[in-house]
């Protein structure tokens, strides 16, 4: 009787740990921190009867740091790197490619009124990226194909909006100065519908 309820624990524990290993089983796919996530499902977001890639910020974030010191303007400077950081290639790979991402549209001071033809693209709402501590693979700099640009209202600013163009990728200087990693010539976007009472 005893060897029968030992045997009767054992096959227990055994079931109880299959049980455990199976549920957990898509936590073994999942990308490991700090990887670039891109290379799971294709996604697309189809306009115009043109295919765009979806990525996110998040897919674009791996702890990039410039190859030169940059002053901010707040007086801080961020130190360079020695040697220019590689870019993964998941992320090199969408050099020139169409792309849609979601974000907050920063309108720089140039544009006129409501009509924005050149912008920063964030990847959180703020008012100034450098004072929110935002890293420079957090944001990018954009402006319209269109040469009207776009027409956002002053309340669209605090929602997020999909952008959607060509995505540039690499570090670009202007005079010397480093002026950012990605930017998008932006075709078009969508400001993401607000929900009634949060539900609809």
């Amino acid at each position: 009787m005893i060897k029968v309820n030992k045997r009767f624990k054992f096959l227990r524990w055994v079931f109880l740990c299959g049980c455990i290993l199976w549920a957990a089983h898509p936590a073994w796919t999942q990308s490991q921190p700090g990887q670039p996530k891109l290379g799971a499902r294709p996604l697309k977001f189809v306009r115009n009867n043109i295919d765009y890639q979806v990525v996110s910020f998040e897919d674009l974030y791996f702890n990039y740091l410039p190859p030169v010191d940059v002053e901010h303007p707040d007086g801080n400077i961020t130190k360079g790197t020695k040697t220019p950081m590689t870019i993964p290639k998941q992320i090199q790979a969408l050099n020139g490619k169409r792309v849609a991402i979601k974000g907050f549209v920063i309108p720089l001071a140039n544009s006129e009124g409501q009509t924005i033809k050149e912008f920063l693209f964030a990847d959180e709402l703020v008012s100034c990226l450098f004072c929110a501590m935002l890293g420079y693979d957090q944001w990018m700099v954009g402006d319209t194909l269109d040469p009207k640009g776009f027409n956002i209202k002053d309340d669209e600013f605090e929602e997020p909006i999909t952008i959607y163009g060509t995505l540039e990728v690499g570090p670009k200087f202007e005079d010397g100065e480093f002026t950012g990693l990605y930017r998008i010539k932006a075709e078009g976007y969508e400001v993401e519908k607000k929900k009634f009472l949060g539900i609809f």
